[in-house]
Formats: C-alpha cells, structure tokens, sequence
C-alpha cells in the first residue's frame, strides 16, 4: 500500500512541475501572473530554491545511492545550462552558469560511469 502510495505521490507531483515549467518555458511574463511570484522578491525566492538544493545535495550524499546522486548532478547540469542559454542568448554575460552547468554534466558523467562498470563506493 505505501510504495503504490509513494508511486502515486511522485506521479502527482512530477505532473504538477511539469505542467508549471512547460507554462512557464511557453509564456513566462504570464506564468510569473499566474504563480502570483513578485519580480522584488525573486532574490529571496532564489534563496530559497538554493537552499532547497543544498538539502537535497545532503539528502543524497547521505543516501550514497549513486544512481540517486547521477540524477541530482543531471538536474544540476540542466538547470546551470538553461540558465547560461537564457543570459546568452540575450547577449549577456552567461559564463558562471555555463561553466556551473558544465561540471554538473562532467560530474553526471563520472558517476554515470562508476554506475555502469560498477565501481560504485
């Protein structure tokens, strides 16, 4: 009964971001409306969505699953990328997300690595 309900629990919340980023990548002037987020306080938003990754880093160190890890470091290397394609493509300085993105990617792929030939800690 509890694994059916976890299953459900993550379809259910995979849904919901997935819907907000895909209104989000398609209108986001319209998506910051209809999230009711305030452009003053995206620093203290952002601060928050750090924090919340930070924990999730602890969370997966502490689990030493390295499956669990190559999915953080892969959410990582997405969100480093998107943001260094969205400064770039606007003409602005991208480098530091670029670069954040990138070893993300070099990280995934290290510990994608270990995964596959099983030389995992």
């Amino acid at each position: 009964m509890w694994g059916v309900a976890t299953i459900l629990v993550i379809l259910i919340t995979a849904g919901i971001t997935g819907y907000l980023a895909l209104i989000s990548l398609r209108d986001p002037v319209r998506a910051m409306a209809t999230f009711t987020h305030r452009p003053e306080l995206l620093p203290q938003i952002m601060a928050g969505r750090y924090l919340a990754l930070f924990l999730l880093a602890l969370g997966v160190l502490v689990l030493a699953q390295p499956e669990a890890t190559a999915c953080y470091l892969a959410v990582c290397a997405v969100l480093g990328l998107y943001d260094g394609w969205v400064y770039w493509s606007r003409g602005l300085p991208h480098a530091r997300h670029t670069l954040t993105g990138l070893l993300s990617f070099g990280g995934f792929c290290i510990v994608l690595g270990a995964v596959l030939w099983g030389d995992t800690p």
